[in-house]
């Protein structure tokens, strides 16, 4: 749906012209405000890349027409429908050219697709109050659930503990649709009890099936044995995520031998748990933690698989018990 407007305010894309336009974006509260030229652009997918990059800040580029299947991480379009002349004044900047700002920095920070090691090396080199009151500033003052979430992540990667009191309070008026950003946070920020506590409480909402993925999200970056105990009370049915969660929690041996005389489900997340700790590139968010199962007595862990074999013969317990003890050297410290 289009809407003919007359304002006072400038395009968000070329910030030059006035906006004659609303076009509705995937946020009906949220549409986007352009003038005529900037409009027609948007909608063949040519805009030029400092309109896409102001169009970012505002929306973020995961929106529909601005996301990566039309344009590349500088802006540049990739299918457009007419042809994009650009001079230089028409470039987006780069990190070199706002990493010394604060405020162009968080511009440009809400533009990438992911939080990337190099902006956050960036964010670094700032007072931590100001990224708190400037990231504070962001999040209240936009309904963008993106832009929010980038916030709270440079919260979780940067910010740590000075962010103790506004985690709090977010906790304290709570938003379902943030759960996990602002669980990523909250291990950063929060005293761990405090912090899993708030989380925990929340995961008892979520419905059984999502749980185990919800789950992982959530609590992965917590790496706490505390998690451990809670799987052992809340998994249910076997799930790959029940595993992943298992392995960055400090896993013993004694732990895995309970959860394999347990039977299922805990026995198959004990032989995933063992397995995700092998590095083989597949999963980033474990394997940047490089799990190890601890406390082990290498004597007994043969006989073990071996005798959980014996009970449950099939074939995902025979290729996950080959695994582990082919890769037992690298799994079991």
């Amino acid at each position: 749906m289009i809407l003919l407007v007359f304002s006072t305010k400038l395009c968000e894309a070329c910030k030059l012209d006035l906006i004659h336009v609303e076009e509705n974006s995937e946020d009906p509260n949220q549409p986007y405000k352009l003038c005529d030229y900037c409009h027609e652009r948007l909608l063949k997918r040519s805009l030029k890349p400092i309109e896409w990059y102001n169009l970012a800040v505002v929306h973020s580029p995961k929106k529909y027409l601005l996301h990566d299947d039309f344009y590349d991480d500088d802006g540049k379009a990739c299918q457009p429908e007419e042809d994009v002349i650009v001079s230089k004044k028409d470039k987006a900047p780069t990190l070199k050219d706002v990493r010394k700002d604060l405020e162009t920095l968080l511009d440009f920070s809400i533009t990438r697709w992911f939080l990337e090691d190099e902006v956050i090396s960036a964010f670094k080199v700032h007072n931590d109050l100001s990224i708190l009151n400037s990231v504070k500033s962001r999040f209240n003052a936009t309904g963008n659930y993106e832009i929010k979430s980038r916030m709270l992540e440079i919260v979780a990667d940067v910010l740590g503990s000075s962010a103790l009191e506004w985690i709090r309070e977010l906790w304290n008026n709570y938003d379902e649709e943030l759960l996990f950003e602002l669980s990523l946070a909250t291990s950063s920020s929060l005293p761990i009890e405090e912090g899993l506590n708030n989380v925990l409480n929340k995961l008892k909402l979520v419905n059984e099936k999502e749980l185990p993925l919800q789950a992982f999200s959530c609590l992965y970056r917590f790496r706490s044995i505390d998690v451990l105990d809670w799987i052992e009370l809340n998994c249910i049915e076997f799930n790959d995520n029940w595993g992943r969660l298992a392995a960055v929690c400090f896993p013993t041996w004694g732990r895995m031998k309970s959860w394999l005389n347990k039977g299922r489900p805990l026995s198959l997340i004990a032989l995933d748990t063992m397995a995700n700790c092998v590095v083989r590139g597949g999963d980033p968010y474990v394997e940047q933690f490089k799990p190890k199962i601890l406390e082990t007595n290498k004597s007994e862990i043969e006989n073990e698989l071996d005798g959980y074999y014996q009970k449950d013969r099939v074939p995902r317990v025979k290729n996950r018990r080959e695994y582990i003890l082919y890769n037992k050297k690298v799994i079991f410290a």
